[in-house]
């Protein structure tokens, strides 16, 4: 056992020093070859490892299947990991990005999000594996609205601490999954902004909406917490206009008095579904989105929450 623990300390620290050497050599190449060395990896991972390549032909034929044709979604499958790439490559140059980010990121629209802000009443900002999420993320902190996300724990703590450092370096809290949940409310409590990406299967435990016309188990707690503490719910995703080019997009979501859990999550979960519609290659299509089958009563009438800190 302990021979297999320094076997895997050893892994990590090899595999932290590969990406901070990768990265100091993105960082001191132009920009131009960095973005040929991504789509490149994106081919690779495509064409020749094939990385859960059936998982995103299947997902991609299960949501748009009845609207396109298999060399349509083949394109769509293909481009997806050219933008898989080009993230992957961002999030490592994201240090030599933060100063320029407003201008490499349209945030015109961000009047939305100040203005639910102002609210005082906290903000729950709901997001998806879209386009660069991690930029996304780092954009909205950058408006100087304070922001707690909560964010997966990488299984290589180095790269954890790494991914988590430049999170930090744009302002933002960190509050790892599974925690109590007093460290989320206690940030809409002093009026922050609370960061949850709501677009991945949550097991049995999720509620079931629709996602791109199928049931998908789906994170309740952006609707639980906007529904129990009066906050209000704002769509944030960025989309890539082009090589190193963004544009903020924010919605509003209305919550209603009466709403539910499941209505909730469902009204934004079709505003990041419109949105994911109009730029189908730039989603993570790659995540086992529907692998959670619902219950025969999945259609029943949700639990309505009583309202207050």
């Amino acid at each position: 056992m302990k021979s297999a623990g320094i076997a895997k300390h050893f892994f990590h620290r090899v595999e932290y020093t590969c990406l901070r050497l990768f990265s100091a050599i993105l960082m001191a190449i132009p920009e131009r070859c960095v973005y040929i060395i991504a789509r490149v990896l994106g081919g690779v991972a495509y064409h020749l490892l094939r990385i859960r390549r059936d998982v995103t032909e299947e997902n991609l034929r299960q949501a748009l299947g009845g609207e396109l044709s298999e060399a349509e979604l083949e394109k769509i499958a293909r481009i997806t990991y050219g933008n898989i790439g080009m993230t992957f490559i961002e999030v490592l140059l994201i240090p030599k990005l933060k100063s320029r980010i407003f201008e490499i990121v349209d945030m015109s629209d961000s009047f939305i999000l100040k203005r639910n802000f102002d609210k005082g009443r906290g903000l729950i900002l709901v997001s998806s594996h879209f386009s660069n999420w991690e930029l996304n993320g780092a954009s909205v902190a950058s408006l100087g609205i304070p922001v707690s996300v909560v964010a997966k724990k990488q299984s290589n703590p180095y790269v954890d601490s790494y991914i988590n450092g430049y999170r930090t370096g744009f302002g933002m809290k960190i509050i790892p999954p599974g925690v109590s949940i007093k460290h989320v409310v206690r940030a809409l409590r002093e009026h922050e902004a609370v960061g949850l990406i709501s677009d991945q299967d949550a097991g049995k435990r999720g509620v079931f909406i629709d996602f791109f016309g199928r049931k998908a188990s789906t994170p309740g707690g952006a609707a639980q917490l906007a529904l129990k503490y009066c906050a209000p719910i704002v769509v944030t995703m960025s989309i890539r206009t082009a090589c190193g080019r963004y544009k903020s997009i924010f919605r509003e979501v209305e919550v209603r008095e009466n709403d539910t859990v499941e209505e909730l999550t469902q009204r934004f979960t079709t505003i990041m579904e419109e949105v994911i519609r109009q730029n189908p290659e730039q989603y993570f299509w790659m995540h086992r989105r529907w692998k959670t089958r619902p219950p025969d009563n999945a259609s029943r009438p949700g639990e309505r929450i009583s309202r207050g800190y």
